[in-house]
């Protein structure tokens, strides 16, 4: 896990980008029902205003209920792996109910429409989601982490050790 607050809003910030553009190229191709280059292209496209929303909902809701979550099931003798695995487990439920809703939004719905169609995507995404974050995209992400940071610690004065 992030060793400071700075570690931990970049290691936000890596996974945010990597989930939004790979989950909404994924729920492209689920949509039109046919694997093509143009999802990557949607992805792309749409990036931005999914990256503001993710970013959001991690930071200011996710990230916050999630620590209450863990802190609350665990005990203080459990390992430290338990204690992740939770955190993450948790912050991939909350984000993808979040990202999912927003998703509905931005695709036009309306009123009770949303519910519904959030209703009918969420297993989906949850399904995909999962996987993705626990085993490829949090590793990856406190890698790049650890290597970002490893340098700055490595700068004489420096307070991260």
């Amino acid at each position: 896990m992030p060793k400071s607050k700075k570690e931990g809003i970049t290691f936000s910030f890596i996974m945010s980008a990597i989930m939004i553009y790979v989950m909404a190229a994924l729920n492209f191709w689920v949509r039109e029902q046919s694997i093509s280059p143009q999802a990557w292209v949607h992805a792309a496209i749409t990036f931005i205003p999914g990256f503001i929303a993710g970013i959001i909902c991690d930071l200011l809701f996710c990230t916050p209920i999630s620590r209450k979550i863990t802190f609350t099931v665990s005990k203080r003798e459990d390992t430290e792996a338990l204690k992740v695995f939770v955190m993450r487990f948790s912050m991939v439920i909350l984000m993808t109910i979040c990202m999912t809703l927003f998703g509905c939004i931005a695709s036009g719905n309306k009123g009770i429409q949303i519910l519904i169609d959030a209703c009918i995507y969420f297993p989906y995404n949850l399904t995909i989601a999962m996987p993705i974050q626990m085993l490829v995209v949090a590793p990856l992400s406190l890698k790049v982490v650890k290597v970002l940071y490893r340098k700055e610690s490595n700068i004489p004065g420096s307070t991260f050790h």
